[in-house]
């Protein structure tokens, strides 16, 4: 079944970047990123995301998680969803919803999900260089012995020149009466033509425990 997994994480996410939160992709537009994170421990996890703008105003999308433990533990989740826009899109501050359908994976087992997700975004200036800030919240409902998960994760980004940026994110997950939060610095580094970037980061545990992951991403625009 993990061979399974994966190979439909290759074959969705293909090679390709950033989750665009509260800004739309423009109607033919796309973008995808897949990443693969590990510890010391050598448990290992994957994900693959992808985005399509069927319209200027629907933004077709797929998210796909697996991860796997030396004890043999197995979890993971794939959502495809529609992202439609929340008041004006012209504004300085972005607003942007979602819904999906799609799965749980827990330990062999496949178990239904449903997700509603809410966004918000703008664009900030740091001296003279523009970045972007976003906040995405999502609450995905599975059926027993899948726990209801609660999502937020806070970004902000900076690009240094024009190859290079850097990313900080704040994950937060409320599931089975916990809360755990991860600090996600990133280094963006941008090729040529800027339709493709490499993403090396680090989740590091801030509540809940844990431990840390080194992370490496590929994200392409298209």
């Amino acid at each position: 079944m993990r061979s399974v997994v994966l190979a439909l994480i290759v074959i969705l996410t293909g090679a390709s970047v950033t989750e665009a939160g509260a800004w739309l992709r423009e109607k033919g537009k796309g973008f995808a990123s897949n990443s693969v994170s590990t510890n010391e421990n050598r448990d290992t996890s994957f994900s693959g995301y992808f985005e399509y703008g069927i319209t200027d105003s629907r933004t077709l999308g797929l998210d796909i998680s697996y991860g796997f433990e030396l004890t043999g533990r197995e979890e993971g989740s794939g959502i495809a969803f529609l992202r439609f826009p929340l008041g004006l899109t012209d504004q300085n501050n972005r607003f942007a919803w979602h819904a999906g359908l799609g799965t749980r994976y827990l330990n062999r087992e496949f178990f239904p999900a449903a997700e509603l997700g809410i966004s918000w975004g703008r664009g900030v200036k740091v001296a003279e260089r523009w970045g972007w800030a976003n906040i995405d919240a999502s609450i995905n409902k599975s059926q027993s012995p899948i726990e209801t998960r609660v999502k937020a994760d806070g970004t902000f980004g900076l690009p240094l020149s024009n190859h290079v940026k850097v990313m900080a994110q704040v994950f937060t997950t409320f599931q089975g009466g916990n809360t755990y939060t991860k600090l996600a610095p990133s280094l963006l580094l941008i090729a040529g033509r800027k339709q493709t970037t490499l993403q090396l980061s680090a989740e590091i545990p801030a509540v809940g425990g844990g431990d840390t992951f080194i992370k490496i991403g590929i994200w392409n625009e298209f």
